[in-house]
């Protein structure tokens, strides 16, 4: 329930899933019903799978027969779980209305809210809209803009951005290991590499340990890259509190996740 209550927006994804379920018990088919939701057929399998894993049992089964030569109908969990969350949908909606009617301004602060309550162990966290998906065979790059002109790129399988309903957008998270996070001297333009995300900044921390140094970097709009390295690199690069110097990390070392 603590999902639903941090946002709307980030229960797309979980909608989706519950809406393959309703159309699923309305066509009887998960071909049909994945079409509807704008699903692919695999997509749909997927999510249903995941579904079921949540649930702990299954909540869609196979029926033969019939003059379709067969289907999909939801169990007698999948059918009370599309009605709880039909009525549970319906009176959030009140609910949120009512709140709002109340104290005007008050559901803005559940975004803020949600940030605040997200737990990971990436140092690394960045959350913004999706602002451009280009899929491929293997991989599929979305790029996600993060605050003013910063954008974060991340490659990902076609069938994590299904199944995470990731879209044009979309509001998700970033997240980057500070020991993926590889430190440069400021080159001025002059830096050529093969990493697609490339930020500079100036040092705002630097915590040393016995082997390796957490180093902070402070973006210009306000966002912080935190990186691992050695002491030995810190001293031969001769970084330094208020200095200057660049992050960057590889698309592929980008994971993307959305509050479901």
């Amino acid at each position: 329930m603590q999902s639903f209550l941090m946002g709307s927006k980030q229960t797309r994804s979980g909608q989706r899933r519950l809406l393959l379920l309703s159309k699923v018990a309305s066509l009887g088919s998960l071909s049909a019903a994945a079409k509807a939701c704008g699903m692919s057929y695999k997509g749909a399998w997927q999510a249903i799978e995941a579904m079921n894993l949540a649930a702990g049992e299954e909540l869609v089964r196979a029926q033969k027969g019939g003059s379709g030569g067969g289907g999909m109908v939801l169990t007698e969990a999948g059918e009370a779980l599309v009605s709880a969350y039909l009525l549970f949908n319906e009176q959030m909606q009140h609910w949120m209305r009512e709140l709002e009617s109340l104290s005007p301004g008050v559901l803005s602060q559940l975004e803020i809210m949600r940030k605040i309550s997200m737990k990971t162990s990436a140092r690394n966290l960045f959350h913004g809209s999706v602002t451009s998906i280009t899929k491929g065979a293997v991989n599929s790059e979305v790029v996600l803009s993060i605050g003013g002109d910063i954008e974060v790129v991340a490659q990902i399988t076609p069938e994590s951005v299904e199944r995470l309903g990731l879209e044009i957008g979309s509001d998700a998270y970033a997240l980057v290991k500070a020991s993926w996070v590889i430190l440069t001297e400021e080159l001025d333009g002059g830096l050529k590499t093969s990493a697609r995300n490339q930020f500079c900044g100036r040092i705002s921390a630097i915590e040393k340990g016995a082997v390796n140094s957490d180093v902070t970097i402070e973006l210009p709009e306000g966002q912080q890259v935190s990186a691992i390295v050695t002491n030995q690199s810190l001293e031969s690069m001769k970084l330094e509190l208020d200095g200057r110097c660049c992050a960057l990390f590889k698309a592929s070392h980008v994971l993307l996740a959305v509050a479901d």
